[in-house]
């Protein structure tokens, strides 16, 4: 059970520390540029979700810096396809897609908040204890990334 909530924080973590770190986007869409060479076996897994009209050709920044965050460590630690990377891939895709659809459900009228909303989880999690200060919701969208 402990190592199952050290995978989610460290998961989270990674992936939300890394948002915003190469330019700043203004909304979801900015900024397409092409998916990581590293990260192209594993697409179908990380840009899980109807929400995404892009191939991994155009991935906004947002999309891209999460999968960074949350891929670049296991990319040089697993084997290449390994089971995994396939695993952490679908669970980033998986953490992604839900805060994305938490972010809609909290202000449905307004893509503006929505991406603020995401911002403020990214600058909670670069706080030492971030992952603790997250609303039980956001918890349980990590968590059930996990199964």
């Amino acid at each position: 059970m402990m190592k199952k909530q050290l995978s989610i924080i460290v998961i989270a973590l990674l992936a939300l520390a890394a948002c915003g770190s190469s330019g700043k986007p203004v909304s979801f869409n900015d900024q397409p540029g092409q998916l990581k060479e590293d990260y192209m076996p594993y697409a179908a897994q990380l840009m899980i979700g109807d929400d995404f009209e892009y191939s991994e050709e155009d991935v906004p920044l947002v999309h891209r810096n999460f999968i960074e965050g949350c891929m670049s460590a296991a990319v040089i630690e697993f084997e290449e396809d390994s089971e995994q990377l396939i695993n952490l891939a679908t669970r980033c895709g998986c953490n992604y897609q839900g805060l994305r659809e938490w972010v809609k459900q909290l202000y449905p009228d307004s893509r503006e908040s929505q991406f603020k909303q995401f911002e403020d989880y990214d600058k909670l999690l670069k706080n030492e204890n971030g992952f603790e200060e997250l609303s039980r919701d956001v918890k349980d969208i990590f968590s059930s990334c996990q199964s």
